[in-house]
């Protein structure tokens, strides 16, 4: 069973530090679009850190990218901007640095993704509908190839606590 309780109309986010936003409804599509393109610009500005740091260019702002982590906790924030970018239809509590009402654009949703607690706060509450539904088992799908091809094998670790009963030869039917 599945319950389709999913918005289909834009709704509003309490974050932290006073902010709201005014969001439209995440898709799945939307949603994997912003966790690839995070993943790959991840990448591609790794394979740029790494020409640009071995030609002796200046990498200070960036973490180091040849790390693994490091790599996965960046792309961690381009998907938090990405799918700021494509949700956020208005907001209020976001103010420019003299202190005046910042517009919605590309760069002020990546500088607000650049708060911490903000970009986890957003990308928790907005997702948190099709997470819930996946805790319920909704996406399942059936293993692959019959029932226990998908599962961990149980039985390797298992220990034999008793021994096994005698074998006794069976008598001759008479």
């Amino acid at each position: 069973m599945i319950r389709l309780c999913l918005p289909k109309e834009p709704y509003w986010l309490d974050l932290p530090f006073g902010v709201r936003l005014h969001v439209r409804p995440l898709t799945t599509a939307t949603y994997e679009a912003a966790r690839i393109k995070g993943w790959r610009k991840a990448r591609a500005i790794a394979r740029e850190f790494a020409d640009l740091k071995a030609v002796g260019g200046d990498v200070s702002g960036l973490p180091d990218l040849r790390d693994d982590d490091a790599v996965a906790g960046f792309s961690q924030l381009l998907f938090a901007q990405a799918l700021a970018r494509t949700a956020i239809l208005d907001w209020e509590g976001v103010l420019e640095a003299e202190g005046a009402p910042a517009a919605v654009s590309d760069t002020h949703v990546a500088d607000l993704m650049l708060i911490q607690g903000v970009a986890e706060a957003f990308v928790g509450l907005y997702t948190a509908p099709h997470e819930a539904v996946l805790a319920e088992g909704n996406a399942s799908r059936p293993a692959a190839d019959g029932t226990s091809a998908a599962g961990r094998d149980t039985a390797a670790s298992a220990t034999t606590t008793v021994p096994p009963a005698p074998v006794t030869e069976a008598a001759p039917p008479t």
